[in-house]
């Protein structure tokens, strides 16, 4: 499974907000990363040199460095929360920085999760409890973790790269191409997926994200795929109420036996012996 144990984050604020005011905000930019949430009404962003109009729902991720403006347009009102955050890591990425290659996140089906996470984190704002702090920044953390596995429907940052073929890549690029794989492999370890499969969802060759994949991980597609699987089911099996074939049928597997034999060859014993 991809190692998030660098990714609890310092929490700097978490603000919620609601304007009436029509009229435009401070064109800024931060030196860390922030997400802001329409958690009702709507409002206009200028992000760069981009236009949108931002609905109740939406969610916005500005990397360091990144201009931005929200304007209230007349006869609207929003309801947003912004956070601010830092020290956070993510592996291949660095620090403070989101792999997101645009502002603007489709949650896709992690949307639910995602909100009832918000509305917690607003009603823990609004009180001065013990623990207030402590608990923001673990809401926070876990508001991250969802955005990290929306991450496959959305592009990584400095993916011009799935434009098309090019017969040299710089390291960022294939950096940029190869994570977008891992977290595509992280988030459908338990699907059908084949090479073919993963090479389609990043509009590149199968050869072309083969290539790259081998030189930036040391392994095959493939390989790591088995990797995050069989770490998966070592988990599982913690699980006495699972069978084998059970466990083997959540991470992918049809086949249990076949399962048994890659699971003792990585861990060196079976998987009944695990339990």
């Amino acid at each position: 499974m991809l190692d998030m144990s660098g990714t609890v984050p310092e929490v700097l604020y978490v603000f919620p907000y609601q304007n009436t005011k029509v009229g435009d905000s401070r064109y800024h930019q931060h030196d860390f990363p922030e997400i802001s949430i329409m958690v009702d009404g709507c409002a206009d962003y200028l992000i760069g040199d981009q236009h949108h109009h931002i609905t109740k729902g939406q969610v916005l991720v500005f990397n360091p460095h990144t201009w931005h403006q929200d304007s209230q347009p007349m006869g609207t009102f929003s309801y947003q929360v912004h956070i601010g955050f830092r020290n956070f890591v993510l592996p291949g990425i660095g620090s403070d920085k989101l792999p997101f290659a645009n502002s603007v996140i489709d949650l896709g089906n992690q949307w639910h999760d995602f909100f009832a996470v918000v509305h917690q984190l607003i009603d823990e704002n609004h009180r001065q409890a013990l623990g207030k702090q402590l608990l923001e920044r673990a809401m926070v953390t876990e508001l991250l973790v969802y955005l990290l596995r929306a991450l496959p429907e959305n592009c990584v940052a400095d993916d011009q790269i799935l434009g098309g073929e090019q017969p040299s890549d710089s390291p960022a690029e294939a950096q940029a191409l190869v994570t977008q794989a891992t977290y595509y492999l992280n988030a459908h370890y338990d699907e059908d997926v084949s090479l073919a499969r993963l090479a389609a969802s990043l509009h590149v060759s199968n050869a072309h994200l083969s290539r790259l994949f081998k030189t930036v991980t040391g392994k095959t597609p493939s390989n790591y795929l088995t990797r995050i699987r069989l770490q998966r089911a070592e988990e599982l099996l913690q699980n006495d109420q699972l069978t084998i074939k059970e466990v083997a049928n959540r991470v992918g597997y049809l086949d249990a036996l076949y399962f048994s034999k890659l699971f003792k060859k990585h861990f060196g014993r079976t998987p009944s012996a695990q339990r």
